[in-house]
């Protein structure tokens, strides 16, 4: 069982960050090179239609798997030992994938929605604003997210 919550966890960040990864690295500069600002906005909203709602079935994913993983590992070290604890890298990426689902829940929440007003009444510079905001805030959670795959891996 704790092979499968480990493949799905491993999933749900491949999407999540990987999606990130497409987005900042490829996509984006691609659309600023070759579009005009409405026409990037455009292209722009209708990925993140898409690619938001995967995230958060991810982030979800990622929560509860990661949290049945914790438990487990917390609870056979203090059966082992008498002592319940984790690794400290297990630690740190708990914190950055938490701050990573609110900055998300920030993103989705708020930044996007006005993102969309901002597009349905036809107001490129907010719209731009937003858009701006949004890449901001994915760039900080795709630093998080390779902080936190070290921290799991490198910090004992």
């Amino acid at each position: 069982m704790t092979d499968l919550v480990k493949l799905l966890h491993l999933v749900a960040a491949i999407f999540w960050m990987g999606g990130m990864a497409f987005m900042l690295m490829a996509l984006r500069p691609a659309a600023i090179a070759l579009m005009q600002p409405p026409e990037r906005l455009m292209l722009m909203g209708a990925v993140w239609k898409r690619f938001f709602p995967v995230v958060l079935v991810s982030a979800i994913a990622l929560f509860a798997t990661g949290a049945n993983l914790y438990t487990t590992l917390f609870r056979a070290i203090k059966e082992a030992t008498g002592q319940g604890s984790v690794p400290l890298g297990w630690n740190l990426m708990l914190v950055l994938g938490l701050l990573m689902m609110v900055i998300f829940a920030y993103i989705y929440g708020v930044t996007y929605p006005k993102f969309k007003r901002a597009m349905t009444s036809l107001d490129w510079p907010l719209a731009g604003q937003a858009a701006a905001q949004v890449h901001l805030l994915m760039v900080t959670n795709f630093t998080l997210g390779w902080l936190a795959i070290a921290a799991v891996r490198l910090v004992r």
